[in-house]
């Protein structure tokens, strides 16, 4: 059994705008009309205004408890979220950073501009909703960065990491961050792609297709491919071949719709983010594929799979 145990290298209650609008909710729904039931029951100044001053202070500290006693954590091995709503409630969520596919931060509306408070998204597989989701962070930029750059980082080296605030790690981290913000150039992106296709387990071969291989597919696929003619329009397009243990689809790979039966494209993963799709190839265009590779068997498929580069 794996003994290891977590080390928490950043921590972060909600902003105080939270707990400030926590407690002047709870100050017009219950302490105004409290005090005012007080004052026509007692029809006493003194009395209304000490019960006043005392549901004040109460109410403050109770929404000043749940708000002290609520989290968003970074550790060494997953991020997690530690909300108590109330005295026998609690909410716990966490994402251990080799489920996580991609993270996001977003502000949506002028009081997260106004107060500078953010949401952050993680999520575990290409076609899930948001599989954790922590709300009014501060400093969002800041837990993003920590988050991406332990993410990308190895399992076992970030088992290591005992402190984002060392300098060996801070001056990891600015490198990591400097890295994933160079702007690469088409030929650097490809071939990074490239390589962590190759590095995927059971995907043999990758290679990139050209022009008169995307003339070829256009001229000889079969017509209810419509995902192999989108692979071709785009940009960048790689061709792999995986033999039968490669692992399964992100999503269905085949559908009916009334009487036509469809091969949609499917989400691939591990490539360029958002903009990345696969689909598989009709039998004569795998044919003609297979000429390309040198290791190919007859039981190994071929997938096309493409991205967009926005900047070229």
């Amino acid at each position: 059994m794996d003994k290891f145990t977590d080390k928490v290298l950043y921590s972060s209650h909600q902003h105080k705008i939270i707990l400030l609008t926590n407690f002047l909710k709870s100050l017009l729904i219950i302490n105004l009309p409290a005090s005012i039931i007080i004052y026509f029951s007692t029809k006493n100044t003194a009395i209304t205004a000490t019960a006043f001053i005392i549901l004040l202070i109460l109410w403050f500290f109770y929404n000043y408890f749940f708000w002290k006693k609520s989290y968003f954590i970074i550790t060494n091995q997953k991020v997690l979220l530690k909300v108590r709503n109330g005295f026998f409630s609690k909410f716990h969520m966490s994402i251990y950073y080799e489920n996580i596919k991609d993270i996001a931060y977003s502000k949506n509306n002028v009081l997260h501009y106004m107060f500078n408070y953010w949401t952050f998204f993680a999520r575990s597989s290409a076609w899930a909703n948001w599989d954790f989701m922590a709300t009014h962070l501060p400093k969002i930029e800041q837990v993003y960065k920590y988050v991406n750059y332990l993410y990308l980082m190895p399992k076992e080296e970030r088992r290591n990491i005992t402190s984002l605030n060392s300098s060996e790690n801070q001056n990891n981290l600015e490198n990591s961050i400097n890295k994933q913000e160079k702007k690469l150039t088409k030929e650097e992106i490809i071939e990074a792609e490239k390589q962590k296709l190759l590095s995927i387990k059971w995907i043999k071969e990758v290679v990139l297709l050209e022009d008169k291989d995307r003339k070829y597919i256009f001229e000889n696929e079969e017509d209810r491919n419509h995902w192999v003619y989108a692979c071709i329009s785009k940009k960048i397009t790689f061709c792999i071949t995986h033999n039968s243990e490669f692992r399964s689809a992100d999503s269905p790979i085949v559908f009916k719709s009334w009487e036509k039966v469809i091969f949609p494209a499917v989400w691939f993963h591990e490539v360029w983010n958002s903009t990345t799709v696969s689909s598989s190839p009709g039998l004569k265009i795998h044919n003609y594929l297979s000429e390309k590779f040198n290791n190919m068997e007859n039981n190994d498929a071929t997938v096309l799979v493409w991205f967009d580069i926005q900047q070229f």
